[in-house]
C-alpha cells in the first residue's frame, strides 16, 4: 500500500498498489521430468562406449554388475525405449558355447563337480554330447539348438532369419576360412570403428558370417538424430541368412565384443602375445602286419606339448603306435589353446571313424587301439580346423 492515510474501505478499494497486491503470483515453470529409465539407458550406453563391451555380472565390480542388472530390466522395456537405442544393447544376448555348457552342467543330473574351465574342457559328457558323425561336424561340434533364444526387439526392426537355398557356394568359404583361422594365415581382431566392409568375414557370439551384398543407403530419422542406414544381406555359418541394417549389426559388434576377419596374411608371424602350447600330428603306421598293413587311410591323430620328432622317436615300443615306426603326415601348432582338449575334441569328432581292431603286442597282450581312425585326410584337415576355429572365436 501507499503512504497515504487509509481512512475508509473506499480508501483501500483505490489505492493504486492494490492491483499489485491482488495480481495473481505466477506459478513457476515445472521442469519436464526426465524419464528415469531413459536416463540409466543412457548411462549404461556411456559404460558400453568407454568398456567396448556389455557390462557383465561380475563378483568384484559392484557397478559392473548393478549395469548388468539395469540393462536386463530395461530390455523388459525395449519398445518404450527403442528410439534411443543406437547400439542394440536392448536385444537380449544369444548364450556362448561356455555359457551353453555351464548351464548344461547347472542342469545336468549327475554328481560330477566342476571347478574351472579345464575340467569342463575335459569332460567327455558336456563338451561333446550329441556329435553324431560326418553330417554333424559343421553344425554339432558346438550344438546351440537346445538354447532358447530370447529377444526384446521390435519385430519391425529384427530380420528374422532362414535357411539359405544355395549354401553350398557359401559353405566352402567358410571351411576355407576356419582352415586359414587355425594356421595364422587369418586372425581374429575387435571390432572397432562401426566400419562393416562388403565380402568380409566377421564373429558375433562365436558364430562366423560373411557380408554378401548391401543395399543403397537410406535415412532414418528419429527424435533425437538423423542417420544414414542401409539393409545388407549376411550369410552365417549354420547356413541362415538374413537382411540387417547396417547399424543394427555394426551397434551388436561392437557392443557384443565381436571380431573382424582379417584378410588372408600369406607371410604371417605370431606376435609376442602368442603362446605355442603345443602340436596336434597325424600320423600313419609303416607295421608290417597284415591287419594294419591292408587298411588305407589309417591315421593317427595325437598331441605333444613338446617336439614332434622326439614323441615319435620310440614308436616301435609304444602301443599307441601299435608297436611300430610311424610317418608324419602333418603337423598343426597350437596357439594359445590347450592342446589335450583340442585332441580330445578331434577324436569325439572322429569317433565314427575310430579303427576296431583287437593287436596283439610282443609282450603277448592283447591292445585296442582308440586312437586311429579310417578316414581320408582331407576330412582330418576340415575337423581340426574347425574346431581350432571356433574355439579362436570364443576367446
Amino acid at each position: 500500500m501507499s503512504d497515504k492515510e487509509i481512512k475508509t474501505l473506499d480508501d483501500i478499494l483505490n489505492d493504486d498498489a492494490l492491483e499489485e497486491l491482488l495480481r495473481p503470483l505466477q506459478k513457476p515453470k515445472k521442469s519436464t521430468p526426465i524419464d528415469p529409465d531413459i536416463q540409466i539407458f543412457k548411462d549404461i550406453e556411456e559404460w558400453v562406449k568407454e568398456h567396448g563391451r556389455r557390462p557383465e555380472q561380475s563378483r568384484t565390480n559392484l557397478k559392473e554388475r548393478s549395469m548388468f542388472s539395469k540393462l536386463k530390466g530395461l530390455q523388459k522395456k525395449a519398445e518404450k525405449l527403442q528410439s534411443y537405442d543406437s547400439m542394440g544393447l536392448l536385444v537380449a544376448e544369444e548364450p556362448t558355447i561356455l555359457e551353453q555348457i555351464q548351464e548344461e552342467i547347472k542342469n545336468d543330473t549327475n554328481t560330477k563337480t566342476f571347478t574351472s574351465l579345464d575340467d569342463i574342457l575335459n569332460d567327455d559328457s558336456v563338451l561333446f554330447s550329441g556329435i553324431d558323425g560326418e553330417d554333424a561336424l559343421t553344425n554339432k561340434i558346438f550344438d546351440t539348438a537346445k538354447v532358447t533364444r530370447k529377444q526384446t526387439n521390435n519385430p519391425e526392426s529384427v530380420a528374422k532369419r532362414r535357411k539359405v537355398k544355395d549354401f553350398d557356394k557359401y559353405s566352402h568359404l567358410f571351411k576355407k576360412v576356419q582352415s586359414e583361422l587355425a594356421s595364422g594365415h587369418r586372425k581374429l581382431v575387435p571390432f572397432k570403428n562401426y566400419e562393416i566392409l562388403l565380402h568380409h568375414f566377421y564373429v558375433l557370439r562365436g558364430q562366423l558370417l560373411y557380408v554378401e551384398s548391401m543395399d543403397e543407403e537410406i535415412t532414418q530419422n528419429f527424435d533425437y538424430a538423423t542417420y544414414k542406414n542401409r539393409r545388407i544381406h549376411i550369410i552365417y555359418e549354420n547356413g541362415t541368412e538374413s537382411n540387417v541394417l547396417y547399424r543394427g549389426l555394426a551397434a551388436s559388434l561392437y557392443g557384443r565384443g565381436g571380431k573382424m576377419v582379417t584378410e588372408l596374411e600369406e607371410d604371417f608371424q605370431f606376435s609376442s602375445e602368442d603362446i605355442t602350447t603345443g602340436y596336434i600330428y597325424v600320423v600313419k603306421s609303416l607295421s608290417k602286419n597284415p591287419e594294419i598293413a591292408n587298411i588305407k587311410s589309417l591315421f593317427k591323430i595325437g598331441v605333444t606339448s613338446g617336439s614332434v620328432k622326439k614323441r615319435l622317436a620310440n614308436a616301435e615300443n609304444e602301443s599307441t603306435y601299435l608297436y611300430a615306426p610311424v610317418q608324419l603326415v602333418e603337423q598343426f601348432q597350437v596357439v594359445n589353446l590347450k592342446p589335450e582338449a583340442l585332441e580330445k575334441a578331434i577324436h569325439h569328432a572322429l569317433v565314427d571313424y575310430q579303427l576296431e581292431v583287437e593287436i596283439t603286442g610282443p609282450n603277448g597282450k592283447i591292445i585296442t587301439p582308440k586312437e586311429w581312425f579310417v578316414v581320408e585326410l582331407d576330412k582330418v584337415e576340415e575337423i581340426i580346423s574347425t574346431i581350432v576355429s571356433k574355439l579362436q572365436q570364443e576367446q
